[in-house]
């Protein structure tokens, strides 16, 4: 749990088991993953409204349902996104729903609603999918951050068959990046990082990348963009890594023409010559959350294997654990963890 304000103030509680309401299920949670709003809300670097239960990202199986529960059953396996919408603001009604602008919207483990850092919690109806055949349920787990790369990627960027796509950081959602591009048609996939990258950049290797660029010992990373692309730059840069220095060098890598898509969270401020974008003559887009129609897409690329999370889950620890699982995303020795016990 954040128990209150400022940095730190983490701590493992025991608390009284939820009940849901007549529209919510009880679901016992099977595998959570650490997200990097997670990691911010620890470090108080976002919004957040303590005391609250970490955790968005999960699978598990319902317990229990509500009175008013129709379409969801006891022992169905389910995942959802962190965000309950009130289907009545602007936002919502313009099919928004990830931007609802209700003071009384909830988002797990983050506003009024407790997460999935613990055995039990309870979710709407509304917004819970089944998980499909073929899909385990530790990966379940990967589906939400997997779900926030589908619509950045499918739903916003003008990606088609044979493009070349540069993907900026070789972490989860870049990586989830790189699957999401291929599956789109791209032809050829370029992955940049730095040194301490080496490891990932194995594994980006193993799902399908192209090619991977270390810019910090490239002496000219932008020519070589250009040497794999006939001289011309990447059709879509993707930019995943959250590093202020990725977003300029990002419109020096995409084509005149072309489009970066805003994927990762600099959490500060940025110095970046937009002139850049008018004389390429550039489009692009960012993203926050999911729509309920990217929840679809999302486990039906995963079912087909279109899409492979397991390689990227390299932890599974218990709960009891949670600081070594935070020191392991902080320090990027992991990629996801998951917790997996919760008693």
């Amino acid at each position: 749990m954040k128990t209150a304000r400022g940095p730190g103030n983490l701590e493992l509680r025991e608390i009284e088991e939820p009940r849901p309401g007549k529209d919510e299920v009880l679901i016992e949670v099977a595998a959570a993953g650490i997200c990097g709003t997670d990691v911010h809300i620890k470090h108080d670097q976002t919004f957040y409204t303590p005391p609250i239960v970490l955790g968005h990202e999960y699978s598990g199986r319902v317990v229990e349902v509500g009175d008013d529960v129709t379409g969801i059953e006891v022992g169905d396996l389910v995942v959802s996104p962190a965000t309950a919408y009130c289907g009545k603001c602007y936002q919502c009604k313009t099919g928004h729903m990830n931007r609802c602008t209700s003071e009384k919207k909830r988002i797990l483990g983050t506003s009024l609603a407790n997460g999935a850092f613990a055995r039990y919690l309870t979710v709407p109806e509304y917004i819970i999918h089944k998980i499909p055949k073929g899909v385990a349920l530790k990966e379940a787990a990967m589906a939400e951050p997997t779900a926030c790369v589908v619509h950045s990627v499918i739903e916003k960027s003008p990606i088609t068959p044979g493009d070349v796509v540069v993907v900026q950081g070789p972490g989860t959602m870049g990586l989830l990046a790189v699957q999401v591009a291929k599956a789109m048609g791209a032809g050829k996939v370029i992955v940049t990082g730095v040194s301490a990258d080496q490891w990932r950049f194995d594994i980006a290797k193993k799902i399908g990348v192209d090619l991977t660029l270390n810019v910090q010992l490239d002496p000219d990373p932008v020519k070589t963009i250009k040497e794999e692309t006939d001289g011309r730059g990447a059709d879509v840069v993707i930019e995943a890594s959250g590093a202020c220095i990725a977003c300029n060098q990002a419109l020096d890598f995409v084509k005149v023409a072309g489009h970066v898509t805003l994927l990762g969270i600099r959490g500060q401020p940025l110095d970046i010559d937009l002139d850049a974008i008018a004389l390429k003559e550039l489009t692009m887009s960012g993203t926050w959350g999911t729509l309920p129609s990217t929840w679809v897409t999302t486990l039906r690329l995963m079912a087909s294997k279109k899409v492979k999370v397991a390689p990227l889950i390299t932890h599974r620890i218990s709960l009891d654990l949670w600081e070594e699982g935070f020191d392991l995303m902080e320090k990027q020795k992991a990629i996801k963890v998951l917790f997996t016990k919760f008693d």
